[in-house]
């Protein structure tokens, strides 16, 4: 297990012998997740950030679905601590939202939903190590929804496929706002809009589809004034396309078809409950 951190942290539980302390020199959430890929030694990588709790056995079904070639990113259900219901299983792309959580506010992920899945959310998310090693440069920035969403969309660009393991269960808890996907998100859009439509569209999707996009967010919030102020910043995502434009990198990302055969796996040794420092 690897623990990168900003430099202040100094393992107060005296975890030193069970785990790899990495001193990353940044906050970036990102950048230390880009370290500890880069140190990892196993084939796959489990990202847990901080604030979210891992259940028993819940990497067994996720590890599992890596016996599909072209599975490069595996997606576990992750539920509000409290209310059971869930947050997100992954995300996708619908007509209300650039970065619409899979399942949100739901008992239990529909079937259909989930084979529409087009991304993890990087924060609780399983990977083959060298696909997010190669991803890690394709983003120049520090929000992790918004590396996500472009992550997503490489990922699939080069050949792999998402999938969701509906018996891999995480669950968070609401702590800080960073937790909170769906506030985030519409927080957000205006740039994670366009950062979708960089890759859907080659670059901005102009202002014709403004009104349509905000008159269905709008809709789809139940025309809160929350919704609304989500739906005009789609609608103005073409203010942010050159920004956009700017942090992203398409190149080097590592395609399905340059990842070698892998065998079926053995079966996993079973970890005892951890949760993120």
């Amino acid at each position: 297990m690897i623990v990168p951190h900003d430099g202040t942290y100094d393992d107060p539980f005296d975890l030193g012998d069970e785990v790899r302390f990495v001193d990353s020199g940044s906050t970036s959430v990102l950048r230390q997740i880009s370290e500890a890929a880069e140190l990892a030694m196993g084939r796959f990588v489990h990202v847990v950030a901080d604030g979210h709790v891992a259940t028993e056995n819940w990497t067994d079904a996720a590890l599992a679905q890596f016996e599909g070639h072209e599975t490069g990113v595996v997606v576990p259900v992750v539920r509000d601590s409290e209310t059971q219901r869930i947050e997100h299983a992954g995300w996708r792309t619908t007509t209300s939202s650039a970065c619409g959580p899979i399942g949100f506010g739901e008992k239990q992920v529909a079937r259909k939903a989930a084979a529409r899945v087009e991304g993890a959310f990087l924060s609780a998310s399983f990977w083959r190590r060298d696909l997010l090693r190669s991803l890690s440069i394709s983003y120049r920035g520090t929000d992790t929804i918004e590396a996500s969403l472009a992550y997503g969309h490489l990922t699939t660009q080069a050949g792999w496929r998402c999938v969701v393991a509906e018996d891999s269960v995480m669950s968070v808890d609401f702590e800080t706002e960073v937790l909170d996907y769906d506030l985030r998100i519409h927080q957000n859009h205006r740039r994670l809009q366009a950062l979708s439509d960089h890759f859907r569209s080659g670059g901005s999707a102009g202002w014709g589809r403004g009104v349509q996009r905000l008159l269905t967010t709008t809709l789809a919030g139940g025309m809160r004034p929350s919704s609304l102020v989500s739906g005009l910043r789609r609608m103005t995502a073409p203010l942010a396309g050159n920004a956009i434009s700017r942090s992203v990198q398409t190149a080097g990302v590592l395609s399905v078809d340059d990842n070698p055969e892998t065998l079926p796996m053995t079966s996993v040794h079973r970890e005892p409950l951890r949760r993120a420092a």
